[in-house]
């Protein structure tokens, strides 16, 4: 402490005045930043090409599901494709299946269904007809594709003669 008339020790630990952002003020301005980008990058990006994939792959998972139901209940099981009602069902001899997620009838519109509303089923092609039957080994009663489209991206499910084998592919 100094005295009066006493000079000032130099030595002395001396009151800086520091000219920076407190760490409060530099997350609030991540904090903004990150709210603007969420908020235009979805308008930036496609989202058709993920549309059109995970209908692809919404179609796939859900033939997998009636191949495996055939298989455990020992009956044919059948997926009803509408490529003008741009929707399909799963059913069996006693009628649509219950969804095992939603306890609704195992019914999937692309129109109404949530985040699909860019997809479009341009063509299904099972041989004569729309359906594909799973028998009681798994096994489709004919090959065939469906293919999805979104903008300019198209993806097609195709099942395999005999063994029944699920992929999905980009179309060119």
């Amino acid at each position: 402490m100094l005295k009066k008339g006493q000079p000032p020790n130099r030595f002395a630990p001396r009151r800086r005045i520091n000219a920076a952002f407190t760490m409060i003020e530099l997350i609030v301005v991540m904090v903004v930043i990150a709210i603007a980008a969420a908020m235009v990058v979805p308008y930036a990006v496609s989202t058709s090409s993920f549309q059109a994939q995970s209908a692809a792959r919404l179609i796939m998972s859900d033939l997998e599901y009636a191949q495996n139901q055939a298989i455990v209940s020992q009956s044919p099981v059948t997926v009803t494709f509408s490529a003008a009602g741009n929707s399909y069902a799963v059913s069996n001899a006693s009628g649509t299946l219950i969804h095992p997620i939603s306890k609704k009838a195992y019914e999937v519109d692309f129109d109404t269904s949530g985040g699909f509303e860019n997809v479009s089923m341009s063509s299904v092609n099972f041989g004569c007809c729309s359906t594909v039957t799973f028998d009681a080994l798994g096994a489709p009663d004919n090959e065939g594709t469906v293919t999805l489209t979104a903008g300019s991206h198209a993806y097609t499910v195709t099942v395999a003669a005999i063994s029944g084998r699920v992929t999905v592919a980009k179309t060119q």
